[in-house]
């Protein structure tokens, strides 16, 4: 008899949980690695986005090369890992081994990746420091194989446990969901709440993704949860031994689903300006419009808060209109959206900050329709493919198209965010005098003897014959138009999807594959209705959780500042207490707002604080004021300029 893995609700909860850490880690490392070891397209000297300001720890003409033939390589191995895991035959089961033997490389191997300078005290005096760029490019590149490596073979092994500890296609659905929230509140803690941490604590980037490491622990759950062995009766279970698939029919069945490929040219068109996008984030806000962290942060918040609504509303157009056109409205808004970075950027504006504020926002609460899209559907259709066949076949090779999607986006993600972006980010463009210029960062040796670091700015500068004020980075200017291109083109290879994912249409497709299989079990009724079940809950928990999590820490930090700097806009001067109050009493904000406006006016009456009137209207309409993320990024705006 089958042993039930999740034979409670809370449950279904916390194994979904189980990748949460390692996503984090790795979107951490995506949004601000390249950026932090070279920071050729940052603008703010001293920023905590760099490890150490200024300094370039890498050959900007040979890391783009290796780092993404490592982010290749990161996408080829999910090939035989996934069969590895889809095989595996031990007493211990199949999806456990691989994530015991693979959690400790994979938490050291990350932590190495962001502490590869000791090779500046190596070599104090290396003119220009090549010898330590060079020692810490193949340091980076020899432990972010190993990292990847690992990574991958516990994630895949976690994603393709879901079939196996799933008890039907109702709790299967159930589990995918909750995997989607905590998906979406790793973006928003790393986009929306990581430069507010950064800016309160003063820490460097790096600090943050080595304390975090610890957080990868949560892959330990699946360990204690997933229920095979010889213990469970698995893989034997009453004598008959389940059906193994070999790599190359697994290969075959998985290429040749054409409903699934279709999936695939849409999500590798759309992936590839979404990863150059998302790599080069903190670059655009920082380096191309000048923003610092607390206004980057602003600008994500506006762009993550409403993307539980956006879910909400899609699957609405989704019910009428199908997946196809509705993620087609997704790509074009994100295309439009995109867009605001350049229009928002210092070589266009002139650095004037309420047209740069208006454009940002704008484009940022557009391109949120798009982000719950893209949340969602990597993990819907392999989940829904895989199941399906799992009901007709008996055969469960579902990490497989998990590896599939993810070898594909891993080699087109090298491409963006390594090839293109890492090189494009080093050409210079000045508005003083024609033409474009490749610079990189350099380094002289002061008459006594310490090391001066040039920024690449000042060497196109120097190059260009310009004042390196009139000095753009090209590469934050292209990246918009680079992005906007491939989601268009995204939008035209949609055509080829069917017009919705339904198991009809799903297991039309297997039976094209295999004349013999008997579909007439899949009915469209019996998936849907279980789905439907699900959307008002999981749509609350995904307002709950992404929308407004970051917003209780967010606002603690502005009440410890309050508290060490003006204890007396405080209730009691306890910035504990007025947490509390504000998190958890109603409207008491409102209160509290008036105080704080009234006690920084006492303190400097030169102050211009224009939003309190704003903090009111918000304050009725959102009550909590976590959750009022709006209101929270007014006040940080006001007491940075306070």
């Amino acid at each position: 008899m089958k042993i039930k893995s999740l034979d409670k609700k809370w449950k279904e909860a916390l194994f979904a949980a189980s990748g949460f850490g390692p996503n984090l880690m790795m979107i951490l490392m995506g949004a601000f690695f390249t950026d932090a070891i070279n920071p050729t397209a940052l603008n703010v000297q001293n920023n905590p986005l760099q490890s150490i300001s200024g300094i370039c720890y890498i050959l900007p003409a040979i890391f783009p090369i290796l780092w993404a033939i490592s982010k290749a390589f990161d996408g080829i191995i999910d090939i035989p890992f996934a069969n590895l895991t889809d095989s595996l035959n031990t007493k211990w089961g199949r999806r456990r081994p691989p994530i015991l033997v693979c959690l400790i490389p994979m938490i050291i191997s990350y932590i190495m990746c962001w502490i590869p300078f000791g090779s500046y005290v190596i070599y104090p005096n290396a003119p220009d420091s090549r010898e330590a760029q060079i020692f810490n490019t193949v340091w980076i590149v020899v432990f972010a194989l190993i990292f990847f490596s690992t990574y991958t073979m516990c994630l895949i092994a976690f994603y393709g446990s879901f079939a196996q500890v799933c008890d039907g296609e109702e709790q299967r659905l159930r589990v995918s969901n909750y995997k989607a929230t905590f998906d979406t509140i790793t973006y928003a803690l790393v986009y929306a709440l990581v430069p507010v941490i950064l800016d309160a604590t003063k820490m460097h980037i790096d600090k943050i993704a080595i304390f975090g490491s610890v957080l990868m622990l949560t892959m330990l759950i699946p360990l204690f949860m997933i229920k095979e062995g010889k213990k469970y009766g698995y893989p034997e279970r009453e004598g008959i031994s389940e059906e193994r698939v070999s790599i190359i029919k697994s290969l075959k069945v998985t290429f040749g689903n054409k409903v699934f490929m279709s999936w695939l040219v849409v999500n590798c068109t759309a992936f590839f300006g979404l990863q150059m996008f998302l790599v080069s984030m903190n670059a655009l806000i920082n380096g191309g419009m000048g923003f610092g962290n607390m206004q980057m942060a602003i600008i994500e918040t506006c762009a993550f808060a409403p993307v539980p609504m956006m879910l909400y509303l899609f699957n609405k157009v989704r019910k009428k209109k199908g997946v196809r056109f509705t993620y087609q409205t997704s790509l074009l808004s994100f295309a439009v959206a995109i867009l605001s970075f350049d229009f928002a950027s210092l070589y266009v504006t002139g650095g004037n900050l309420t047209a740069q504020y208006i454009i940002a926002i704008t484009g940022a609460l557009i391109g949120s329709w798009g982000i719950g899209a893209f949340f969602m559907m990597p993990l819907l259709v392999p989940a829904q493919v895989s199941s399906i066949e799992e009901k007709l076949t008996k055969q469960n090779h579902s990490a497989m198209y998990f590896a599939a999607q993810a070898v594909t986006t891993s080699v087109i993600g090298a491409i963006a965010s390594s090839l293109v972006y890492e090189n494009i980010k080093m050409l210079f463009i000045s508005k003083a005098k024609g033409g474009v210029v490749w610079a990189e960062p350099s380094t002289t040796l002061a008459p006594d003897g310490t090391l001066i670091e040039i920024t690449a700015g000042e060497n196109a500068a120097k190059l260009l014959g310009v004042s390196a004020d009139t000095v753009f980075n090209l590469g934050t200017l292209l990246v918009p138009i680079i992005v906007s291109i491939m989601c268009i083109l995204g939008f035209f290879a949609c055509f080829k999807m069917p017009k919705d994912f339904t198991p009809e249409c799903i297991a039309k497709e297997f039976k094209r594959q295999n004349p013999d299989l008997d579909i007439s079990q899949i009915t469209l009724e019996e998936v849907d209705s279980s789905r439907d079940k699900e959307v008002t809950f999981m749509n609350c928990a995904y307002w709950l959780l992404s929308g407004s999590i970051f917003g209780f820490i967010w606002s603690a930090f502005q009440f410890k500042s309050l508290k060490n700097n003006n204890k007396d806009a405080l209730v009691c001067g306890s910035a504990l207490l007025t947490w509390a109050l504000c998190s958890f009493v109603p409207f008491f904000t409102i209160y509290e707002i008036s105080r704080i406006y009234k006690s920084i006016k006492n303190n400097n009456p030169d102050a211009k604080l224009s939003s309190f009137k704003w903090h009111i209207i918000f304050g009725i309409i959102l009550p909590i004021y976590p959750v009022n993320v709006v209101s929270i990024a007014m006040l940080q705006q006001d007491l940075n300029r306070a």
